[in-house]
């Protein structure tokens, strides 16, 4: 059993956020003010993650900028979508599937939304289930294990401090940090985990280790 995470392992999210902040020039909002409104729009006074292209643009109409216009920008982007998944993610995918194990993917975020990058990317069709939450990933994972007594059990997915929580929780999975290029790969090495530049690199490990 694989459980999968979507931003920043399947999902080039940082290329993606970059194309939003470029489909706003055109409407005079900066970069600096894009960023600002984003990270209150990601996410709610209560922790869970939020983000939506309406809950942003409502953001910066407060700032004076049309709704309309915002959206519509927006939604160039979203036409675009499915080019962010990573080169590898595909053949990652199939040939995990290949292998008979069942595939799970767990995302943080605003269920509409993740639902919407999803569907646009094509590959939902590779999970036996999906999960979208506002947060506290080890909540899904916990409810995957009690359904599912499975022997191997792999979590990927790019975040260092979510992985070691995970580990924490749950001794028994093999943990495996999909490496993001912005961070400084000391970072990765401290964790004490085992991580890959690339998905073809953990599908390599994967499948060495399911023999």
């Amino acid at each position: 059993m694989i459980i999968i995470d979507f931003d920043d392992t399947l999902f080039d999210t940082q290329g993606f956020k970059h194309e939003l902040v470029r489909s706003l020039e055109s409407l005079g909002i900066s970069a600096e003010l894009f960023w600002q409104t984003y990270n209150e729009a990601r996410m709610l006074t209560d922790g869970n993650f939020s983000y939506s292209f309406e809950r942003h643009a409502r953001i910066l109409e407060r700032q004076g900028f049309d709704y309309d216009k915002v959206l519509q920008n927006f939604s160039l982007v979203k036409a675009k979508v499915k080019y962010f998944l990573f080169s590898d993610t595909i053949d990652f995918l199939e040939s995990l599937k290949k292998s008979g194990h069942d595939l799970y993917l767990l995302s943080l975020g605003d269920s509409n939304f993740q639902k919407l990058k999803l569907e646009q990317c094509g590959i939902e069709k590779y999970f036996k289930q999906v999960f979208f939450r506002g947060k506290d990933k080890e909540l899904v994972v916990k409810e995957i294990l009690d359904k599912n007594k499975k022997s191997d059990i792999f979590f990927i997915n790019d975040k260092i401090k979510e992985n070691l929580k995970i580990k924490n929780y749950f001794s028994q999975i093999k943990i495996i940090l999909k490496q993001n290029s912005s961070l400084d790969e000391d970072k990765y090495k401290n964790s004490g985990l085992v991580f890959f530049k690339t998905l073809t690199k953990i599908k390599e490990y994967v499948t060495d280790k399911l023999k």
